[in-house]
């Protein structure tokens, strides 16, 4: 039994890394893939709006889809067809493959983050679900500083660029293998005695879905200051725009280090008192950040942004599924629905408002959403901590 919760939790994962094996290194990517294939830049940056795109509508089938597929049967096409498709893209000489397969992946990707939170949701319970649900964050972050080293090697050594994706769908053909040896029944829905599926019932409630609302609006937060910071320190203290774009590996260095301490944290205290402690740490540094006068507190602050935002998602998730007594892998769903629409919206509604409002307004818009995120965190503790007053 335990050897087969192992199984699984290691399935859970494997999605992740995959995922971010293909989403963490795209910017490395461009320049390669645009030479390549002799194509223009810009119509190579729009593959990763695709790589996206896919991972949103993934999310949105999971949410109709695993409960009818079954949980085994959707991860082993899911992962069969992206190691098909980063194979592809390792032997295609054209770009409208390329297209196509980033979206099958980001498709295929999207229903993989669901069902990671699927199995942990159903198999592991209370501080420990939250716990792995970080521990997901951290290795997404982890494959985030792996699979580039591939990229820089294979490029710096002449190599097809396509070298680290193929890596990447490695993993998913070795994932795949995995499933087939494991054994989903603590996933899977119930059965009848007549064999068919018991519909899941999936509980809703203000928590819930506040977490949602919550989550869309952390990821519009979080890559608005991603898409912007770089221009807005640019400007703010006339410094080169190289100089400014360290603020990004800043933050993607410490988010690494804030994933891995964020396990010990959540192991140790509970997933709504970690949230409402990062939030309110996410407010203060934005507040700083927007406000200082000082260039050389930019670095430390970054650290600490993405230290503190590291495992945002999966911490959105453990915190929405400790408002129900049986999470559902809908409720999982919804809440990577409501992340991936505000991750993808993000730079079109923050570049909407920035020709609007201008970029200063934009980045002092950060720190607002931080504080609604928060006042919705304690409203929503408030009527849950009621509603079990209620019940009692």
């Amino acid at each position: 039994m335990m050897r087969n919760k192992i199984s699984l939790t290691l399935l859970s994962f494997l999605a992740n890394f995959i995922m971010a094996g293909f989403a963490t290194q795209f910017g490395m990517l461009i320049e390669p893939i645009a030479e390549k294939f002799s194509a223009n830049i810009n119509e190579v940056a729009s593959i990763f709006s695709l790589l996206n795109g896919g991972a949103l509508a993934g999310t949105i089938a999971a949410f109709f889809l695993i409960e009818k597929v079954g949980v085994k049967r959707i991860t082993l096409i899911s992962y069969m067809l992206i190691a098909i498709s980063a194979a592809s893209l390792h032997f295609t000489s054209s770009l409208s493959v390329v297209m196509i397969a980033m979206m099958l992946i980001g498709l295929c990707g999207g229903v993989g983050l669901c069902i990671a939170g699927t199995i942990v949701v159903s198999v592991w319970k209370d501080k420990i679900q939250s716990t792995i649900l970080v521990v997901q964050d951290a290795t997404f972050n982890v494959a985030g500083v792996v699979f580039p080293l591939i990229t820089t090697y294979a490029l710096s050594n002449a190599l097809n660029w396509s070298y680290s994706y193929l890596a990447v769908g490695l993993v998913a053909l070795i994932t795949a293998n995995v499933t087939l040896l494991t054994n989903f029944d603590l996933c899977e829905p119930k059965s009848d005695a007549s064999g068919c599926k018991i519909g899941e019932k999936s509980e809703w409630n203000f928590s819930i879905i506040s977490a949602g609302i919550g989550l869309f609006l952390g990821m519009l937060a979080l890559y608005t200051f991603l898409t912007w910071a770089p221009m807005f320190v640019k400007e703010k203290f006339d410094i080169p725009f190289e100089e400014a774009g360290n603020i990004i590996t800043q933050y993607w260095s410490a988010a690494l280090v804030g994933a891995l301490v964020s396990t010990l944290i959540v192991s140790r205290v509970k997933i709504q008192h970690f949230l409402m402690g990062m939030m309110t740490l996410a407010l203060v540094i934005t507040s700083i950040i927007v406000t200082t006068d000082k260039l050389e507190w930019m670095g430390y602050l970054t650290y600490g942004y993405g230290f503190t935002c590291a495992a945002l998602y999966n911490a959105f998730i453990a915190y929405g599924v400790s408002f129900v007594k049986q999470a559902s892998s809908k409720n999982v769903s919804y809440i990577l629905i409501s992340g991936s629409a505000g991750a993808m919206f993000s730079p079109a509604i923050s570049a909407m408002f920035e020709t609007i409002i201008g970029l200063q307004s934009v980045m002092y818009a950060i720190p607002v959403i931080y504080a609604i995120i928060l006042t919705m965190l304690v409203v929503s503790r408030r009527q849950a901590a009621e509603n079990s007053l209620a019940m009692a």
